[in-house]
């Protein structure tokens, strides 16, 4: 499956990798445990791992929108993890007009960033 989900209401946190192209069947497994969890924990913080990306059925483009409005205001925290070239200034660019704290990190630092999401007070 090119995309996995881990969530820990503990620490209210979600972690989302993805490797290759994103499906429907993805996007059916993964978007109403997301939209759940941040229904039941509220503010969260957001693991994002992006291995590999080979784009997504454009389909979801409409789904995707739905749920963005929906989750990200409830997203305090938010590390993206990637050695793209494009991914850091496009989540740069992104997190700049959002209200959530977001940093980026190459993929050799996931132990970094998943430490600065557990502690971000922190750095």
């Amino acid at each position: 499956m090119p995309v996995t989900y881990n969530a820990s209401d503990e620490t209210k946190t979600v972690e989302l990798t993805v490797s290759g192209k994103v499906t429907q069947s993805d996007w059916d497994a993964v978007a109403p445990q997301f939209e759940k969890f941040v229904e039941k924990n509220g503010t969260i913080r957001l693991v994002e791992i992006i291995e590999s990306f080979k784009g997504f059925d454009p389909s979801l483009l409409w789904e995707g929108i739905k749920l963005d409005f929906k989750v990200i205001p409830h997203i305090s925290h938010c590390a993206v993890v990637s050695d793209i070239s494009w991914i850091s200034p496009i989540s740069k660019a992104a997190g700049a007009v959002m209200s959530m704290q977001l940093r980026t990190f190459p993929l050799a630092q996931v132990d970094d960033a998943r430490a600065w999401i557990a502690n971000p007070q922190d750095g």
